[in-house]
């Protein structure tokens, strides 16, 4: 999908919604495919990342020269529905004008224009296993013998990983390729410490920071397989090299039994 096509997926979703007796809040945990009965923070963060990419979509189709009077429909409507403060508001106030044919068809012609952004899409078995590796790992660290320095900084890697899984059907590849440059940076600035910490700590912790360079580097291999738009002549920009030369010695330690 490109930027355009992740705002035609959710408008469709959108209109797929018939009980306009549901309020907002319930219509987006639909959308968004959150569990209701926890879902309030992941809701907002959701609804926040559908702004951006609303923005973002613009953005992209404004330097194509798309005049801004042709995304007056579906994008400025979509934005509007998407405010947190129309949490409480009933879906029966918005569903008509969103449902309006020039709004899916603003989203079409737009995914259209921006066909040549495509990226390839996660399988669903892929997105599962790695929220699946990053559940295990924070079972791990609940209950494991490890330094509140080295607990703090691997759950760090978790939370940032997660949140980027967790929007990415919205926004696709970015939050992701975001994340992994915050948790190579991390690596990068607490690599002194991180090597103190590793050099007294426990099997169990060590096999942990083990486990999360694992876990980090296969996100980083799974973001490289997103994104294959050719630049130059040469293959996508790849950041699994980059990730994997700061996290994997310390898989690499463990590993060895170092």
């Amino acid at each position: 999908m490109n930027p355009a096509a992740r705002l035609l997926a959710t408008h469709n979703a959108l209109k797929s919604i018939s009980d306009e007796k549901l309020s907002m809040a319930k219509v987006w945990a639909q959308v968004f495919k959150l569990d209701e009965n926890h879902h309030e923070n992941d809701l907002y963060v959701c609804l926040l990342a559908l702004r951006s990419q609303i923005d973002f979509a613009r953005a992209r189709l404004t330097a194509r020269g798309v005049p801004e009077q042709l995304l007056r429909y579906g994008f400025q409507r979509l934005n509007q529905t998407a405010s947190p403060a129309q949490l409480p508001s009933g879906w029966n106030s918005h569903r008509a004008k969103l449902v309006a044919p020039e709004c899916g068809a603003e989203f079409a012609w737009a995914a259209w224009t921006l066909r040549d952004e495509d990226e390839e899409e996660m399988p669903a078995e892929e997105m599962q296993a790695l929220n699946a590796e990053l559940a295990e790992l924070e079972g791990g660290l609940a209950g494991a013998e490890i330094s509140p320095y080295l607990r703090d900084f691997v759950a760090h890697q978790i939370d940032a990983i997660r949140a980027a899984l967790r929007v990415y059907p919205i926004r696709g590849a970015k939050p992701l390729q975001d994340a992994l440059k915050q948790v190579a940076g991390s690596y990068t600035v607490e690599k002194g410490r991180l090597e103190q910490e590793q050099a007294i700590a426990p099997a169990e912790a060590k096999g942990l920071l083990a486990k999360t360079a694992g876990v980090v580097e296969k996100t980083a291999k799974v973001c490289d397989n997103l994104d294959k738009i050719k630049k130059f002549g040469e293959g996508a920009w790849g950041i699994a090299q980059s990730v994997g030369a700061v996290v994997l010695p310390y898989a690499a330690k463990q590993l060895g039994g170092g």
